[in-house]
């Protein structure tokens, strides 16, 4: 009975394995699956567990497929806050610290979440920018009404109704930039200056690959990592990717250059996950996230945060503008590293 149990479980986990394997992409259901890779970790490892009681060889074939999924879903290694800290100051010397932000990203769900509980973490959390998703007409008055304006009065705002508009607010002034073409929702742009160093800030939401909109999503990353190319200096993007790092698309994301600050913080909650953000079960995938051009940013802490009336969870991130020439810096470009970053979807 034991070893029926242990390959029923082990089965379970095997097609969001295999789809994470062949990179999470089109064709139908590819992504989706490849999007349960995390949850399908649990199964796999009570799979080796329950044939361990039976024998020894099938757990250990069972433990193939549970240390391939562990290995995926673990971060990179966390930096040494206090090593960080201690080249900070080496490079510094009696220099002021560096440039910081916070940003917060929030997917409001077609203007479902609470107005008043976002303007309350913006004050509580001190958010620098916030980059909502999802953002209606009618949800950017709710936010004008809680008191957004006194908190974050410059904004890039594209409001749709529906579930297609998107919006930035910041601290400081937002030079406007053209959005970023070709996405189905809004995708504004804009330059913020953080103590005289400018910052690209970008709000996305990526369609969902489903509806068989597989293509067409892994499309939007294409266009998303073609602009962001383009750009020069510091940048941050924030928003609803609906994407994970089991999705080949967001990888290569990454890998053109940009760190996820729910990974990369010197302070995080891992795993960090963000989707489904519901009363009666927790959240089992991170689609939500806030990026950082990886040669000008040190992350020093990353959190999620649940407002009332959205299936997502906000992701807070704090980043600090790197000096050139430190080891998180990279190697190429002058260093912009910013803490704190806010960004709130709708």
């Amino acid at each position: 009975m034991n070893a029926v149990l242990a390959l029923v479980l082990g089965a379970v986990a095997l097609p969001p394995m295999a789809c994470r394997a062949l990179g999470g992409q089109p064709p139908n259901p590819v992504p989706k699956l490849a999007a349960l890779a995390p949850a399908a970790t649990l199964p796999s490892v009570a799979a080796v567990a329950v044939a361990a009681t039976y024998a020894w060889w099938l757990a250990l074939l069972l433990a193939v497929p549970a240390v391939t999924l562990v290995i995926w879903q673990l971060p990179p290694p966390r930096r040494s806050g206090a090593a960080a800290t201690s080249l900070l100051r080496r490079s510094r010397g009696d220099r002021p610290g560096p440039p910081s932000l916070r940003m917060l990203t929030l997917n409001v769900e077609g203007g479902k979440a609470s107005a008043e509980a976002v303007v309350h973490c913006l004050r509580e959390y001190v958010v620098d920018v916030l980059a909502a998703q999802e953002l209606t007409p009618g949800m950017a008055r709710q936010l004008d009404v809680a008191g957004i304006s006194g908190l974050l009065p410059f904004s890039e705002v594209d409001a749709r109704p529906g579930y297609a508009g998107t919006g930035i607010w910041s601290r400081s002034p937002v030079q406007p930039l053209p959005p970023v073409p070709g996405l189905i929702s809004a995708a504004p742009r804009g330059i913020v200056s953080v103590s005289g160093q400018p910052v690209t800030i970008t709000a996305v939401h990526v369609l969902a690959p489903i509806h068989h909109r597989e293509c067409r999503w892994q499309h939007e990353h294409d266009l998303l990592r073609s602009a962001l190319a383009e750009a020069r200096g510091a940048q941050l993007v924030a928003g609803d990717f609906n994407a994970t790092r089991d999705h080949r698309p967001f990888r290569q994301l990454l890998a053109a250059g940009f760190l996820d600050c729910a990974d990369a913080a010197q302070r995080r909650r891992w795993p960090a996950f963000t989707w489904p953000s519901t009363r009666r079960g927790l959240p089992i995938m991170r689609l939500d996230h806030v990026l950082a051009s990886r040669a000008d940013f040190v992350v020093r802490e990353s959190r999620t945060i649940h407002i009332p009336g959205t299936d997502h969870r906000g992701v807070l991130a704090t980043v600090e503008l790197g000096p050139v020439g430190l080891p998180w810096a990279g190697s190429t470009t002058g260093g912009t590293a910013m803490r704190g970053v806010a960004v709130v979807r709708r």
